[in-house]
């Protein structure tokens, strides 16, 4: 009976819910990470004030999500998750008869060409593997003169719209756009296995490099001894009995010369059976044949892998972390919500959910391997902290037609913990020395900008500064209006209250740097180090 009672104790703890190491954040610091995150745009005070409210929350989720903006976004997050901006391409813009300062135009209009696409499907509740079965892409003015596509309709006046290509490609969707694979393009003796795997490696989160497999010594190095012991060599049959075949479903996009222009972004729909001559290996997407390149996207959309790893990209992008097999519960949870009817809001809204994504601290109860794994809070790429700054003030620092933030060649990019896509791989937002100067010296740009901008309209037209008073330059540091209108502020810009304590410093700072100077530069001060807070940067 002992024995019994034991096992009855200790089976009723064994099923009880485990204690939860989050700490939820509050309504209004929620609704600036979801805002945030769907829309790269700060919340209003008015939206704050919905948060507050019984299902504010779930309310602004929606808002957001059929925001315009939501679409705007999602396509900048999936560029930088793909590596997609690179400052320069394999082709010399001078053959566009372009000008050297349209450089940056040009790589972002090719980059961001099959994350536009992505950002279309879902934020359209188009059944997600339209991603890769579609005939239609996206496309800004600068594209449609420079590829061989056409508007669907040429009286829309929007900054990127649907597009069709005209050079006989299949409707693969991503798959099929020049934007992708001039991004990650093929040497012509390559013959698409690098593309092959970059496929496997966004779609469907199967890393050919990161197998493992060993290797003999390759006696012969020479290209036909190489070619040999692709087809010999268990360690080289290892990746190529599946990457060869699969580089074959591309050749349609293989170029004849691989520093052509017209070559890199063109279609040839006469070369989509040279693969075999070349690789030795029949087109196959993992030992499925492929008669026609059109199989292809329709064979990514129908591999179980896809939905997974969407699945497990969006996961990634809300949690702010990479994750691993502690996460498919999670993960296995919102690829079911995307295959049920496959609409990809429906991910995000399941992630959205989640208790991790919803909190702002651990508590005590956390162990150290959740303390290490977790991100309670955010912290913005340079491109979320460019959108983030100009929703705010309105600046966006621009040099020389360049995104100083989303740039390296002109700009800050690296400097600031982004990626380049080429030699910077993976972001690095910790706050090192670089990412603290290039913050502090965009909240000086920004808030010397918004000051002046405000200034000069009326009282209901300002976008931050001056909000709450007629002129906030004659309003006494002592005075109740300058506290309203500094409260209003940190609203803005932190989405908080401040505290006594932080109210006094900034009033101290007012006071000090208007006793060197004019009322003007001690508002913009004040901004500025709002905006170099970590509370504004982190989310």
């Amino acid at each position: 009976m002992f024995t019994l009672l034991l096992l009855a104790c200790d089976t009723a703890t064994s099923d009880a819910p485990a204690e939860s190491v989050f700490v939820p954040l509050d309504e209004r610091r929620l609704a600036r990470r979801l805002s945030i995150d769907l829309r790269g745009e700060l919340p209003s005070a008015a939206e704050l004030g919905v948060a507050a409210e019984p299902g504010g929350i779930e309310a602004l989720t929606e808002r957001w999500l059929a925001d315009p903006s939501f679409e705007d976004h999602l396509a900048e997050l999936v560029a930088e998750e793909w590596l997609m901006r690179l400052d320069t391409l394999r082709i010399d813009t001078a053959e566009f008869h372009l000008e050297p300062d349209e450089g940056y135009a040009f790589t972002r209009a090719f980059g961001d060409e099959p994350a536009r696409l992505f950002a279309h499907v879902a934020a359209g509740d188009q059944p997600f593997t339209k991603l890769v079965t579609t005939d239609v892409t996206m496309a800004n003015d600068l594209l449609l003169e420079l590829a061989p596509m056409e508007a669907l309709d040429p009286t829309s006046t929007a900054e990127w719209k649907e597009a069709r290509y005209t050079d006989g490609r299949p409707a693969n969707g991503v798959l099929a756009t020049s934007g992708l694979w001039l991004r990650y393009h093929t040497t012509i003796f390559n013959y698409n296995r690098g593309r092959a795997s970059t496929l496997a490696r966004l779609l469907l989160c199967y890393d050919f490099p990161a197998r493992p497999v060993l290797f003999k010594d390759i006696q012969d190095e020479s290209t036909a001894g190489l070619a040999a012991a692709i087809t010999t060599e268990p360690g080289c049959i290892a990746c190529h009995a599946s990457l060869d075949p699969l580089a074959g479903t591309l050749f349609g996009f293989w170029p004849g010369e691989d520093l052509d222009g017209r070559e890199l972004i063109g279609y040839f729909p006469e070369r989509e059976q040279l693969g075999e001559s070349f690789t030795g290996a029949a087109p196959a997407y993992w030992g499925t044949p492929v008669l026609a390149a059109s199989q292809l996207g329709p064979l990514v959309a129908g591999d179980p892998r896809f939905p997974v790893c969407m699945a497990r990209r969006a996961t990634e992008r809300l949690l702010d972390r990479p994750t691993d097999d502690g996460d498919n519960v999670l993960v296995y949870a919102a690829r079911d919500e995307l295959v049920a009817d496959w609409k990809y809001k429906d991910v995000l809204r399941y992630l959205l959910a989640s208790p991790e994504y919803r909190a702002g601290a651990l508590t005590a109860a956390a162990s150290d391997e959740e303390l290490e794994r977790v991100h309670p809070m955010r912290r913005m790429t340079p491109n979320t902290l460019a959108r983030a700054v100009e929703s705010l003030t309105g600046f966006r620092w621009v040099y020389e037609k360049s995104d100083m933030l989303d740039s390296d060649l002109l700009g800050l990019r690296s400097l600031a913990g982004g990626a380049d896509g080429e030699t910077v791989r993976r972001p690095y937002l910790d706050p090192t020395a670089s990412r603290t100067l290039v913050v502090r010296r965009l909240a000086q740009a920004a808030s010397g900008w918004v000051v002046r901008a405000d200034l000069a309209l009326e009282a209901s037209d300002r976008r931050l500064v001056g909000r709450t008073v007629e002129d906030p330059t004659l309003v006494e540091p002592d005075s109740a209006e300058f506290d309203r209108e500094l409260a209003g502020l940190a609203l803005a810009a932190l989405a908080k209250d401040l505290d006594p304590a932080e109210t006094e410093a900034l009033r101290e700072l007012y006071r000090a740097v208007r006793a060197e100077s004019d009322a003007a530069e001690a508002w913009a001060t004040v901004v500025s180090v709002l905006l170099r807070d970590p509370e504004f940067w982190t989310y």
